[in-house]
């Protein structure tokens, strides 16, 4: 009897589970979202960690890339070009010219030889005084913008002719104090829509020249080299033509020159747009014009001090 009684409430246990209190389901069931709810949100706390470190490495590589390659500008700022008080032409007599500049803080280079100024040009502190035909150029440098055109006049005085290869020489910038001077002229034309970097320019002594005791002559052959060519371009860039010289060819052989000079042509700011209709509307500025060195143009070398010419003294 007892052997049948525990086999029958064997048979029925699975329906008293089944039939248990409603209660105590709803409590299994409650723990059960609990529990869920627990591992969403420690599967979103790791993501949102994961989130942050590749957010942090993704800062540091920014920082990298920026310490390596600066930020660059979305656009190039040019200083305004320098004007000059009077235009160029004829005078009566000798004439005072001023050069400003719009630009803020901009600073003005200058020169009368008929060769592009550069930063290590004259500085302009006052007004210019023209007492003799001249070539008045001015360059213009303002902070954080690329430097100006070249602002170019010829101011021509009534009876006095232009520095001519024999009037007093000038000493170029970079020239020192104790330097030779060495009067030299282009013996061909150059121009930067035609040379290239390395052409050889032939030039000649415009004047006897003594260094120490040795006396070269006028027309003695000297040699220069293009260093670097700018073609113009749209947007009213001017060609830009830049040379230093090598030697001069003397009874004992070539002597060392040193020197240089940058001549530009007319830039044509892009104040007058040509709409030329093809498939849409295009904007074609113009060019500027060619830089253009023209035989017989005169250039001051000199012979450093330091330039070995012990045979020559």
């Amino acid at each position: 009897m007892r052997t049948f009684l525990a086999f029958f409430c064997l048979l029925l246990l699975p329906y008293l589970v089944f039939a248990q209190d409603p209660g105590m389901q709803a409590a299994q069931a409650a723990q059960q979202a609990a529990q869920q709810a627990m591992q969403a949100n420690q599967q979103a706390m790791q993501a949102a960690q994961q989130a942050n470190q590749q957010a942090m490495q993704a800062m540091q590589q920014a920082q990298q890339n920026a310490d390596t390659f600066p930020p660059q500008p979305c656009c190039i700022a040019f200083t305004a070009a320098p004007k000059f008080s009077l235009k160029g032409g004829k005078y009566s007599g000798p004439t005072t010219v001023k050069i400003t500049d719009a630009s803020r803080g901009a600073v003005i280079y200058y020169t009368t030889d008929g060769w592009a100024p550069t930063e290590n040009s004259p500085r302009y502190r006052g007004p210019i005084e023209i007492t003799s035909t001249t070539t008045l150029q001015a360059i213009a440098v303002a902070p954080y913008s690329v430097r100006s055109f070249v602002a170019s006049a010829k101011f021509e005085i009534a009876g006095v002719p232009a520095n001519s290869a024999n009037a007093a020489l000038v000493p170029p910038p970079n020239a020192p104090p104790n330097a030779t001077l060495v009067p030299l002229v282009f013996d061909a034309d150059v121009s930067s829509k035609t040379a290239s970097v390395g052409d050889k320019i032939p030039l000649t002594l415009s004047e006897d020249l003594l260094i120490g005791n040795l006396m070269v002559k006028k027309g003695s052959p000297a040699t220069a080299t293009v260093t670097a060519v700018d073609p113009t371009g749209a947007g009213g860039a001017p060609g830009v033509i830049t040379f230093e010289v090598d030697s001069l060819q003397s009874d004992i052989g070539p002597i060392v020159l040193s020197g240089g000079a940058t001549r530009e042509g007319d830039a044509k700011p892009p104040n007058a747009a040509i709409l030329i209709p093809l498939v849409g509307p295009f904007i074609v500025f113009k060019h500027g014009t060619d830089a253009v060195i023209t035989k017989g143009t005169p250039f001051t070398a000199y012979i450093d001090p330091n330039t070995p010419v012990a045979s020559v003294r």
